[in-house]
């Protein structure tokens, strides 16, 4: 009886053991495959290229052209979080670098790198307010379903200090669930 309690005490510690190294597992560093899926769907983002996105998807949402604007506004918010996502791979080294390797570096790398975050940031809340906005044609066009759907993603990348646009959102939100 003592050998049967044995196998189950070491099965009990082997079986976390083994999810544990299967979860440790380091990642092929030559599996460019999410990055390249990307690029071919999104290619490479500029600066000038994501503003063209939001000219054109604003234009379109003053027009009140909401089939337009919403397509619009939904690949400028897809290319806006692209740009934030590459702005932010070259940060990568100092995010994975440890406190004693990152206190080498000069106030004037980290004011550097500080703006590089920022810009990352920026792009990250011009993505939530195109979603915003997009969902704003979606009502407009009469697909609560999308609406709502857009909002809970919304919902979950608004930052709180930004409460022009969560508050915009979380009022639309609340009015298509019937929530006064």
């Amino acid at each position: 009886m003592k050998a049967l309690g044995m196998l189950f005490i070491m099965m009990g510690l082997f079986v976390p053991l083994t999810l544990i190294a299967q979860e440790t597992k380091p990642s092929d560093p030559f599996d460019l495959t999410a990055t390249e899926t990307k690029m071919k769907e999104l290619g490479i983002p500029t600066v000038s290229l994501v503003d063209e996105f939001e000219q054109n998807a604003k234009d379109l949402f003053t027009a009140g052209k909401w089939r337009e604007a919403a397509t619009a506004l939904h690949e400028y918010a897809k290319q806006a979080n692209w740009l934030a996502n590459l702005i932010s791979a070259g940060l990568e080294p100092y995010y994975n670098a440890s406190y004693d390797d990152r206190k080498f570096l000069s106030y004037s790398q980290l004011n550097s790198l500080g703006s590089f975050e920022e810009k990352a940031n920026e792009y990250k809340r011009k993505r939530n307010r195109a979603m915003v906005m997009q969902v704003e044609c979606m009502v407009k066009l009469g697909d609560k379903e999308k609406a709502v759907a857009l909002l809970v993603k919304a919902l979950d990348l608004i930052n709180v200090k930004n409460d022009l646009w969560w508050t915009r959102a979380r009022k639309q939100f609340y009015s298509l669930i019937g929530l006064k």
